[in-house]
């Protein structure tokens, strides 16, 4: 690996001895998805009876949250602004924190402005590239505004990491102290997808335009999505990166040549797959990584052109209300970046926002389709920025529809033996159809 000049005063140590910075009480942030650093997590935990109390703080993680078992208890707390099904027992004991944010405030939330600001953050990096700098690879979104203005930073240097391009690096000065690995980066493998999520999928590939710019959530409608859009040309990615996206640029379909910003890049937060994608980002002139501040700002989305965000939900209610966080009071998820890119392409020139769904939840025992939102269910998307729901049955344009109309239009959408029940609940309610 070249180091350059400026950081030969700096050599790689340890990461005993890089973490040997950390004092108890500090808040840490951590990054999401396959950007999570984790030789050095594994050695938080080496550390924990040194460290306690100490706050992680972070988005969605791919593994098992480690620092979350109760043997940690005493020595690590979570804050998070997306809450996973593998965090709901942390989250009961009171050593997980849920804080409902968009993913746009996040480096306000996390920076040295914001309530829960970093005392430190440890980020994955690339071996540094021609101009000396460190790409932060797969995972620039809320990590890399944090990290060029927290007051220490450590990083992990990973001989696996994909060097990517765009606003993706970090000069080696605001690195306080680094280690050297060569691991693979955590993977995201595809989700299971089903006939009933390719029968959402086609129904939403219908209203996606050639040259549109797509941006996609996570799960497997979403992958359903993108493996649904084939026959489309020249497409752009907005956002997200996944596995199923691969097959479409080697074949030409994404190709961001009609883009109206930064024409022929895709503009990106994250990268979350397996080896395959990050061998083919490496490098690549066609990622243009950038952080939260950019990539999900509805200022930004709002410039362009066919703009269509896919992202899916727990539930939807007949007035048009997306919950797609929690079942009841009880939080599975996070808003994400799905507020965000609703109203950017609410404001978009023929911006579309879609949210699609199966129909039916729990092995086909509860309708994902309701009368109205379960007590205590968040309401993510509110009824007046939803745009289009799709399930397997088909899609609800909503927009600009009466109450009433809108509840004709869902219903037809909800899977048939559950069409009759949530009739009579709506109109027990005391609503017209």
């Amino acid at each position: 690996m070249v180091i350059p000049s400026e950081a030969k005063t700096k050599p790689a140590v340890t990461a005993t001895e890089a973490l040997g910075l950390l004092r108890p009480g500090m808040r840490i942030l951590l990054p999401p998805g396959c950007g999570e650093p984790s030789t050095l997590v594994e050695e938080l935990l080496r550390q924990s009876q040194r460290l306690r109390p100490l706050t992680l703080m972070g988005g969605l993680l791919l593994g098992d949250y480690p620092f979350c078992a109760p043997s940690y208890q005493d020595a690590f707390r979570w804050v998070t602004f997306h809450a996973m099904p593998a965090l709901r027992e942390a989250l009961r004991r009171g050593q997980a924190e849920f804080v409902p944010a968009r993913y746009a405030d996040t480096p306000w939330l996390f920076g040295p402005d914001g309530p829960w600001a970093a005392d430190a953050v440890l980020v994955q990096a690339a071996p540094p590239g021609p101009d000396g700098r460190l790409s932060l690879g797969v995972s620039t979104s809320y990590p890399l505004a944090v990290a060029r203005r927290a007051p220490l930073v450590i990083a992990e240097v990973n001989h696996a990491m994909p060097r990517t391009l765009g606003d993706s690096t970090l000069a080696w000065d605001r690195v306080t102290a680094w280690i050297e690995t060569t691991r693979p980066v955590v993977a995201y493998p595809a989700p299971r997808v089903t006939d009933v999520e390719h029968g959402v999928a086609r129904h939403v590939a219908e209203l996606i335009p050639d040259g549109a710019t797509i941006q996609v959530g996570i799960g497997a409608v979403p992958e359903a999505v993108a493996a649904a859009l084939g026959g489309h040309r020249d497409l752009a990615v907005h956002s997200l990166l996944v596995d199923a996206m691969l097959p479409l640029l080697r074949a030409g379909v994404i190709t961001g040549a009609r883009k109206t910003r930064n024409a022929g890049r895709m503009d990106l937060g994250e990268i979350m797959g397996t080896e395959p994608l990050f061998r083919w980002a490496h490098d690549n002139p066609a990622v243009s990584m950038a952080p939260s501040t950019v990539i999900h700002d509805p200022a930004v989305v709002a410039r362009l052109e066919r703009f269509v965000s896919v992202n899916s939900a727990i539930e939807v209610d007949l007035t048009g209300q997306v919950n797609a966080e929690s079942v009841g009071d009880r939080q599975m998820a996070g808003v994400g970046g799905q507020f965000d890119f609703v109203l950017g392409a609410s404001l978009a020139p023929g911006g579309r926002s879609v949210i699609a769904l199966p129909s039916t939840g729990r092995s086909g025992e509860v309708s994902r389709i309701v009368a109205q939102l379960a007590p205590g269910a968040r309401v993510t998307t509110p009824r007046y920025l939803t745009d289009c729901v799709v399930t397997e049955f088909g899609r609800a344009e909503l927009r600009g529809l009466g109450e009433a109309q809108r509840a004709r239009a869902l219903l037809r959408l909800a899977h048939p033996r559950f069409r009759e029940p949530l009739e009579r609940e709506w109109r027990e309610r005391g609503q017209a159809l």
